[in-house]
């Protein structure tokens, strides 16, 4: 665990310092309708659960938050609010995630299966999600 953070954190240095992760946000504002990058936050925190089923968790957080994040700071997000909007999809999918090891034990534990689990939870657990963007964003937690 301790090799991961210190891999990421110097990922993570090394797109900051050479102004790589401002370049990437940059050139994805230019390809983005005007109308959608302003709302990216919003519309990557909607699709945390799917895309938990997609990236591990490591690639979610130390990947496309950090872009993510630049592109809503040319428009004024704050981080803090990017990261909540995209932290409540992932937290949540971690439950139906395929590439969670406690899932697993927990399935295996209960004796059922990694498929049945998912299409049984997985249009519930999206919904929640969903529910608690909302929750957030009518709050004043996240920011539009």
């Amino acid at each position: 665990m301790a090799t991961i953070i210190l891999a990421a954190g110097s990922f993570l240095g090394i797109l900051n310092g050479t102004n790589m992760l401002t370049s990437i946000a940059t050139d994805l504002v230019t390809i983005l309708p005007e109308f959608v990058a302003p709302y990216l936050h919003i519309i990557i925190g909607v699709f945390g659960v799917p895309f938990d089923l997609l990236l591990s968790t490591d690639a979610y957080y130390f990947a496309l938050l950090p872009i993510i994040d630049q592109v809503a700071l040319t428009f004024g997000i704050p981080s803090l609010s990017t990261a909540y909007a995209m932290i409540i999809g992932n937290i949540i999918g971690t439950f139906v995630s395929p590439l969670s090891p406690a899932l697993w034990l927990a399935l295996g534990l209960a004796g059922l299966e990694m498929g049945k689990h998912i299409r049984y939870s997985f249009m519930m657990m999206w919904g929640l999600s969903i529910l608690l963007l909302i929750i957030a964003v009518l709050l004043g937690v996240i920011i539009i």
